[in-house]
């Protein structure tokens, strides 16, 4: 039988079984690539035929955007028993796989998630396995004086034109730029406190979702859950309040009511306080990696919404 024929009968099979308007609703529909209006429409219509197609076409949607680990996740949740299962649990693993090369902390969640993996054995799993044993360490009273009198050491040098932080997490790596004419303190500050190890292994230690994230403080490595927020770096800056608005990706610098008492911790904006405008200095913005910044706020927390897992960061200076 010819194929045209065969879709003339399959045609006047579905118009036998569905009126027309029906199945000009169904083409409407399907048109959208809405997951949503297709999804409303499945709950919705009386044509079995038609939502049977939907279903599957709705699948198959929503597996085209399995794009990242959040979209596999969610097709897997979606469809346990779906027919790209086995596909998309591939794409989630060579995902999380391409994260944990942008990030030590990464790695770590790969072992956890995937200690049999395809890249168990990558060369990026293995340095990430061994870096985050000594990220992850609480550090001793004694092991935080070294790290304070190693930052004593370290002269604090103006930001260049071409340099960058990399604030690298679990989520991904964040890159901020510098602005060393509104803050140039400031900036020489962060990128002392950088260059001399100081941020790497502290963690975000308080997220609120649309505020900000904070973090920056050597006593979230001592291990004790209770401190955190509390300590810094043995010497405080005077501000330099300017007039770049706190929207969000805006780095600016955390402080006590004494205007002029900050130190190490920072926040990043999660949204636009405004309200905090000219009253804490801002002397960066994030310019790539914007979404980790509401993955690390949506984090689960506390009642001193300090993140259950804490979220570390290891922060390098780079030049472009």
């Amino acid at each position: 039988m010819k194929r045209k024929h065969i879709l003339i009968i399959a045609v006047l099979f579905l118009l036998t079984s569905c009126s027309f308007k029906d199945w000009q609703e169904y083409r409407r529909v399907m048109k959208t690539g809405n997951p949503r209006l297709i999804t409303r429409y499945i709950n919705e219509t009386a044509q079995e035929p038609y939502r049977d197609r939907a279903s599957a076409k709705l699948e198959k949607l929503y597996f085209k955007r399995t794009n990242d680990e959040a979209s596999c996740i969610r097709y897997l949740a979606n469809y346990p028993e779906g027919n790209y299962v086995e596909q998309t649990k591939e794409k989630l693993e060579k995902f999380a796989f391409e994260r944990a090369r942008q990030s030590v902390f990464a790695a770590a969640d790969y072992i956890r998630t995937y200690p049999e993996g395809k890249y168990r054995k990558d060369p990026v799993i293995l340095e990430g396995e061994k870096n985050v044993k000594v990220l992850t360490k609480p550090l001793s009273p004694a092991a935080i004086d070294s790290l304070l009198e190693k930052v004593a050491s370290t002269p604090a040098e103006p930001v260049k034109t071409n340099e960058y932080a990399l604030i690298e997490t679990r989520y991904g790596t964040m890159k901020m730029r510098f602005f060393p004419e509104k803050a140039p303190n400031h900036c020489a500050n962060f990128k002392r406190l950088a260059k001399s190890g100081y941020y790497d292994g502290v963690s975000f230690h308080r997220v609120i979702p649309g505020f900000m994230i904070q973090g920056g403080d050597i006593n979230s490595r001592d291990g004790d859950r209770s401190t955190d927020g509390m300590g810094g770096p043995g010497y405080t800056i005077n501000a330099e309040f300017n007039d770049i608005s706190h929207k969000t990706g805006i780095v600016s610098m955390a402080r006590t009511p004494d205007p002029n008492s900050a130190g190490s911790q920072f926040f990043i904006c999660d949204g636009s306080p405004t309200h905090l405008d000219r009253q804490y200095t801002v002397f960066g913005e994030i310019v790539e990696g914007l979404s980790i910044i509401n993955q690390i706020a949506n984090t689960p927390r506390d009642r001193r919404d300090n993140p259950l897992e804490p979220v570390l960061m290891r922060v390098t200076i780079v030049q472009e």
